[in-house]
């Protein structure tokens, strides 16, 4: 219930609630190693990250002609709505014929947005994450804010989906850039247009992107869910 470096639904600070976290726990078990780092009492820490629906792992990644980018998320501003409808019309600007997907539920928020790039679809919500990611190729992880851990990162990944993900929070100790997918600058959606550019360029390389962010994947499925 709390992000690093944010506030509580607690009205506490974040440096006020490691100190009360501390206080009163005496043991940590924590999906990521940006809580790790940021609670800093290592002999107190297992880390152990979220585990993802095994039937992930056998969804088939077969690009078409046309590649689908999407963003999976509860649609709400601070997942980076806005950056992702600049990321589509830089693209679309460029001339190239990608579609991009908006899966979730509809909100307020994205209605705000409208108008959306012409390249831009709502899926609607998706009743699981094995709904979700057969509508993508790539996922994108553009969050205004440090997701303590990015379960839908790993759910792309184990999906063999790439993913381009901000250099924020726990997103990119998942994705390997420039093998299972692209970190690039937080906040800079032109950057993050062109690793989806590059990936649609180099679509040769796409099943090896796709085999690495599996075996990625894997390694922290099986650490999660080792006894």
């Amino acid at each position: 219930n709390y992000k690093v470096g944010g506030l509580t639904k607690y009205g506490l600070d974040a440096a006020s609630l490691r100190a009360r976290l501390l206080d009163e726990a005496d043991r940590f078990v924590v999906a990521s190693a940006l809580v790790a780092d940021w609670l800093d009492c290592p002999e107190r820490t297992e880390l152990r990250p979220n585990a993802v629906d095994p039937q992930l792992f056998a969804l088939p990644f077969a690009p078409g002609p046309q590649l689908r980018v999407a963003i999976v998320s509860s649609n709400i501003a601070k997942k980076g709505l806005a950056d992702f409808l600049t990321v589509a019309q830089s693209v679309a600007d460029e001339g190239r014929p990608l579609r991009f997907l908006i899966i979730g539920p509809p909100t307020q928020d994205l209605h705000l947005m409208r108008p959306w790039p012409a390249n831009v679809e709502f899926a609607g919500y998706a009743e699981s994450p094995v709904q979700a990611m057969e509508q993508a190729d790539l996922v994108m992880s553009l969050s205004k804010f440090s997701e303590s851990f990015g379960r839908t990162v790993l759910e792309a990944m184990a999906a063999g989906r790439p993913v381009v993900c901000y250099d924020r929070g726990a997103p990119p100790t998942l994705v390997q850039s420039g093998v299972s997918g692209f970190v690039v600058p937080a906040d800079d959606p032109q950057a993050a247009a062109r690793a989806v550019l590059a990936f649609d360029a180099a679509r040769g390389q796409l099943q090896l992107f796709s085999q690495a962010a599996r075996r990625r994947a894997q390694e922290l499925q099986d650490q999660a869910t080792r006894p």
